[in-house]
């Protein structure tokens, strides 16, 4: 009887985990060494299919993360997830700052008038949240008249950081000094990075200077050197996960590289975030020392913006990609609203060729300012085709209203749960479903929906609704909520009660 070629072990190539490993040699060793039959975890042969095992599970981890941080829909960090949208061309939003007015005045007792220069710091009282006040600065000098004089002043949420005066622009007419934060000198090396002292910096504010002794040089921020020769001066920007600001000098091939021993300085300004916006009349002290001048009242601040969150950077860089900063088809047109900082949603809508209308809203569905939308129609109609004509106004805002206070919405309890939880898991799921982040133009919300979601709260035995309707739709009954392509459903009144229960 002829002898059959030998038979090639099959490879299990989904063992990557350390039972699968250890399986899968144990199953091998079982074809090549027959008379190794020992399966006891005493057995040293066992404890060195094991040890391999577990290091082939560490290093199989390590394999898969690695690839997970190659795409930028599985992605978790964040340098990651940075430098995949800057590899697709986009520039995530940046932290900014709140600004608003002041209104100072002198004493009825100060007799001579008050100079109250650019950068006096002004504060609101004791926040616990930050466990310190919120500091904002004056953005222009003014002068007091004596006895009761008063003026509205400019302010800006954060502080300037760095105390050494740093003369400018030598021998010119707009010569000046600025306070700048020391940053040594440079090693004639490639790729320097220098740490700013304080934190949040924010971005637009940072300016970098390399100071040569006969002149001052201001280096130039740029979102990416890829795009700069050997002679540029010119630097990136690196915010960790923690806030640390790192400034990025060139190699010599894309950006220039500061001389050996050259003093460099950076004047920049910390702050920023949504906490800047505080109500009208916060502004309560001054932390300059100004004699015999107080803060009559303060405006409601507002501008204050976080940094992009990961989510969204997921979301925008592949639609920033995909519009190459033109826009053609109505969807380009919101792609490219999005881009702009501070507008959240965006709905493009058009009856004809030659004109767009573009919808929008700001974070957690809020009207943007005058301000917010002129900018956005000036930045899309710059990219729109020729001939056709952006025009952007806010969304429309619907408030839908869930029962009320004669018909509640009406959850019959089993006996075993309690009113109090089952109410307020209730109220939470409602709130969560006319949310920011789960509502959006032209939406429509079933009343089965409703009904789904409330029946799967734990402890409901059964959901009845009299009352679901939005506002400019018949006030009565309960009916499907249907928003028009430029509206967005957001939370009216609110009524719940219970039958049953504890």
């Amino acid at each position: 009887m002829a002898q059959g070629k030998p038979v090639k072990p099959a490879i299990d190539y989904t063992a990557k985990d350390f039972d699968g490993f250890r399986d899968a040699m144990l199953a091998h060793a079982a074809q090549v060494f027959p008379e190794w039959t020992g399966r006891n975890t005493a057995d040293f042969g066992v404890v060195l299919v094991e040890l391999m095992a577990y290091m082939g599970d560490i290093l199989s981890y390590y394999q898969e993360a690695a690839a997970r941080e190659a795409f930028l829909s599985t992605a978790t960090r964040r340098e990651s997830i940075m430098e995949l949208a800057r590899m697709l061309g986009y520039t995530p939003d940046v932290a900014a700052p709140a600004t608003g007015t002041v209104v100072l005045a002198t004493e009825e007792t100060q007799a001579t008038d008050v100079f109250v220069p650019a950068g006096t710091k002004t504060t609101t009282a004791y926040l616990p949240e930050l466990d310190g006040p919120l500091v904002y600065e004056t953005t222009e000098d003014v002068t007091l008249t004596a006895k009761g004089g008063s003026a509205t002043v400019r302010v800006i949420e954060g502080a300037t950081a760095g105390t050494t005066p740093l003369l400018i622009q030598r021998r010119t007419a707009q010569e000046h000094e600025v306070p700048v934060e020391a940053l040594g000198t440079s090693s004639g090396q490639r790729d320097q990075r220098i740490t700013l002292a304080q934190s949040p910096a924010i971005l637009d504010s940072i300016r970098l200077w390399a100071d040569g002794g006969a002149d001052t040089v201001e280096w130039r921020r740029v979102d990416s050197l890829m795009e700069y020769g050997p002679s540029d001066t010119v630097f990136e920007v690196d915010t960790s996960l923690e806030g640390v600001t790192t400034l990025v000098l060139g190699d010599g091939i894309t950006g220039s590289i500061p001389a050996m021993g050259q003093p460099m300085y950076a004047a920049y300004r910390t702050g920023g975030g949504s906490q800047g916006n505080v109500t009208a009349g916060s502004l309560v002290d001054l932390a300059d020392a100004l004699t015999g001048v107080y803060i009559i009242s303060s405006s409601a601040m507002t501008g204050g913006r976080d940094a992009e969150g990961l989510e969204s950077i997921r979301a925008s860089a592949p639609r920033a990609h995909r519009t190459q900063d033109r826009a053609v088809s109505l969807r380009d047109y919101a792609d490219l609203a999005l881009a702009v900082p501070g507008i959240a949603k965006a709905r493009a809508l058009a009856r004809q060729t030659t004109s767009v209308q573009v919808r929008v809203v700001g974070a957690h569905n809020s009207i943007p300012s005058a301000e917010l939308l002129d900018k956005t129609e000036r930045y899309l109609q710059k990219r729109a085709v020729a001939g056709v004509s952006v025009t952007v106004s806010p969304g429309v805002l619907v408030r839908v209203h869930l029962g009320t206070k004669d018909s509640p919405i009406l959850l019959g309890l089993y006996p075993n749960h309690h009113r109090e939880d089952v109410m307020l898991a209730a109220t939470q799921a409602l709130q969560g479903l006319l949310s920011d982040t789960g509502t959006d133009f032209g939406m429509t919300i079933p009343v089965s929906r409703v009904y789904r979601l409330l029946d799967g709260i734990p402890g409901v035995e059964y959901a009845k609704i009299p009352f679901l309707t939005r506002d400019g739709a018949v006030q009565n009954g309960a009916q499907d909520i249907v928003c028009r392509d430029w509206e967005i459903p957001v939370p009216g009144n609110l009524y719940i009660a219970t039958d049953g229960g504890l």
